[in-house]
């Protein structure tokens, strides 16, 4: 709603009233700090009207920056739950990162990154913040101003605080929310003041959490308010009744509602206006205060970080040194350095070092983590009346035994029970090559249906142990080879055998490739994925010798309009005919894998699969609640080999809706295949 204030100084522009001083909090804060920049109303309306609030808002980084190891997590772990382990158990500082949020305030505030004073802006200014280790309000008059504003723009569990020199810094609406007295102290002789008058609260509405603590936070800020108002000489109030803090989409219409309150008091404001000599010199006085340019930076440093992870980032980064600044390009880069996990992000500005002028860089760190904790459902409903669910949680410690490698942890708690461990050891500290030693114990549960008539359950247990040795080749590609040894065993727990229920060890040699370049982990709109194996097993159990297995998996995925995507996924899988393998080696039916037929309702040592789909945007979800819901449609033919029972080619075409939750996708919806085989369907946990 402080979008308001915009209207606010573009009818002063109109009127030709300057401004001497300027200072906000908050949303008022952003304004202020660009309108002190010399940008002009019309400026900053366009600034914000390009800006994607639910991407700023939502701050993850790009699914495309994140490390190979970090998709790995996000596919696994499909709903962004995060928490930390690095103090015990600790919920993380605020529901979304402030990523974008610090790059668009970086942005627009590097050329001014080394005034000695905010006075020294264009229009001076000053921005309010909350210290919460004193628990008095700070005035920000120096510094990187793109820090100041973020300061100040730090809403309670919105966004993380700022932690500067010792103290923590929250919004500046705590404390003082219209700043009347801050712009007195800076030398103002007449004070404007520009008040939001929302909506009053309703106690007959129905109150949820979020809007008794909306409530209880504006009620704080209505205190300090009508405290400031009193001290003002003019008040402007801009009536925004019908509007909430979320209604960012809506701000075409609520900035002019701040040019409106500000024509509402014309007879009043028309006494500060200058005439055209006058107006013209000031703008010119403004505009020479101006500053353009950016220099080109010596160096990169990286502070509050220590010891050899500053110089591994200052390493990565070297390639900006002597380039003039890209900020495009600078994000983009910090986005792959935060793509390992350990950061929000990172604030940059300009400084002199030594005579020398470098591009100073100071991350966000995970106040919580690491250790990582993520912690998911998987809900499988091709069933309706035997829903599987099981409850994940991984726990990944980063920089164990050196700078990128990892020690990650895997509990699966329900329908599969395991526990596994992997160590991920970089060569070196630079090396792309790497070992994995890895160790597991679980337990599945393998559901065999004739269409929808269940016919047995097994419950396979294994408990064995491997060690890899791999090469990442970037953040999207990677190649393991090792070897896997365990102890498998199978019993019948409900129904008629179906299957053989050997015990036995298990010796696998394999090759596996690995490459991700889609756009995101939950519902992609562009972009491929491709999985392969190739393995020799030299034993496994009721098998009475080895064999060879392949198996690939790719999904292609590409925008047809901005709402709707059209997607390709292949599956095929083979022994090479290699049928004495105890345990048939694939399934196929369920959701997913031929989603008409019953879960494993086709067994076999041979198959391919295809599908063709189409995935279409239909709205956004409140932030709270999500993402976005997707309305989606695929044709699905398939090939399982000396299967018993299968038609000569299983078909299907299926129906379903797709909601980014904040548990992770929810799917619903039917499958009707051929030799009347149909489904209706649920899932929480995966789509593509």
């Amino acid at each position: 709603m402080g979008l308001a204030h915009i209207g606010v100084l573009q009818w002063f522009e109109e009127h030709r009233i300057p401004v001497d001083y300027i200072a906000g909090t908050s949303m008022g804060g952003l304004v202020g700090g660009l309108y002190a920049t010399g940008m002009r109303p019309a400026q900053i309306r366009e600034l914000v009207s390009k800006i994607d609030w639910n991407d700023i808002l939502g701050g993850q980084i790009p699914f495309e920056a994140l490390s190979f190891r970090r998709k790995e997590d996000r596919r696994a772990f499909q709903n962004g739950l995060e928490f930390g382990l690095r103090h015990g158990f600790s919920l993380p500082s605020a529901a979304t990162s402030d990523k974008n949020i610090t790059f668009l305030l970086d942005r627009e505030a590097l050329p001014y990154s080394q005034l000695k004073s905010f006075d020294d802006l264009p229009v001076p200014f000053r921005c309010i913040g909350t210290d919460l280790v004193s628990g008095k309000p700070f005035v920000f008059k120096d510094g990187p101003l793109g820090e100041a504003l973020r300061a100040t723009m730090s809403l309670p569990a919105v966004f993380p605080p700022l932690r500067r020199h010792g103290t923590i810094y929250a919004d500046g609406g705590l404390m003082n929310n219209l700043p009347v007295d801050v712009v007195r102290q800076m030398g103002a002789d007449l004070v404007i003041a520009v008040n939001l008058n929302i909506s009053p609260f309703n106690p007959q509405s129905n109150q949820s959490l979020v809007s008794i603590l909306n409530r209880s936070i504006s009620a704080m800020i209505t205190v300090n308010e009508r405290r400031s108002m009193e001290l003002a000489d003019i008040v402007i109030s801009a009536d925004l009744q019908g509007y909430t803090g979320n209604d960012y989409a809506a701000l075409e219409k609520i900035i002019p509602k701040g040019y409106e309150a500000a024509d509402g008091n014309s007879s009043v404001l028309a006494r500060l206006a200058v005439n055209e000599p006058g107006w013209q010199q000031y703008e010119a006085e403004r505009e020479s205060r101006r500053i353009y340019s950016v220099p080109t930076p010596d160096f990169v440093q990286v502070v509050g970080v220590e010891g050899p992870l500053s110089r591994d980032i200052e390493k990565t980064l070297a390639d900006i040194v002597g380039r003039p600044v890209d900020p495009k390009r600078l994000e983009e880069e910090i986005n792959l350095v935060s793509g390992n996990g350990r950061f929000y992000g990172f604030s940059y500005h300009m400084a002199e070092r030594d005579g020398r002028e470098g591009l100073i860089l100071r991350p966000n760190e995970k106040e919580h983590a690491p250790p990582i904790l993520n912690f998911g459902f998987l809900i499988d409903g091709s069933d309706v009346s035997n829903v599987r669910f099981t409850m994940n949680a991984r726990i990944t410690a980063l920089d164990v035994g050196g700078y990128g490698s990892e020690w990650r942890t895997d509990i699966s708690l329900g329908s599969t029970w395991g526990l596994g461990t992997e160590y991920y050891k970089l060569l070196t500290s630079t090396s792309k090559w790497f070992i994995a030693p890895r160790a597991s114990a679980t337990s599945d549960a393998l559901d065999l249906y004739d269409r929808t008539a269940r016919l047995a359950e097994y419950r396979i247990r294994q408990l064995g142990g491997g060690l890899d040795v791999g090469y990442a080749f970037n953040r999207f590609s990677e190649l393991r080879m090792g070897y896997q040894a365990s102890y498998l065993d199978t019993s019948l727990r409900v129904g008629d055998p179906v299957l053989p229920t050997p015990s036995g060890r298990v010796g696998i040699t394999s090759i596996r490739i690995g490459l991700n370049r889609l756009d995101s982990p939950v519902v992609p709109r562009n972009g491929q994925i491709l999985q392969w194996r190739a393995q020799w097993n030299d034993a496994n159990p009721g098998s009475k010798g080895g064999f060879p297995l392949s198996e690939l998996s790719f999904g292609v995925i590409r925008p047809v309009s901005r709402p709707g995507s059209v997607y390709l996924q292949g599956f095929g899988g083979t022994t090479f005919g290699s049928n004495d393998t105890g345990i048939p080696q694939f399934f196929l039916g369920g959701y997913g894998r031929l989603g008409a037929y019953g879960s494993n309702e086709l067994r076999t040592n041979q198959y391919w699969l295809a599908r063709l789909g189409y995935v279409h945007e239909l709205f956004q979800l409140p932030p709270i609640l999500g993402n976005k819901v997707y309305a989606t449609a695929a044709y699905e033919a398939a090939k399982a080999y000396g299967a018993p029972g299968a038609s000569r080619l299983p078909t299907d075409g299926a129906v379903g809706i797709v909601m980014e939750t904040l548990l992770g996708p929810l799917a619903f919806g039917g499958s009707l295949g051929d030799t009347g085989h149909r489904k209706v369907y649920f899932s929480l946990g995966r789509f593509f």
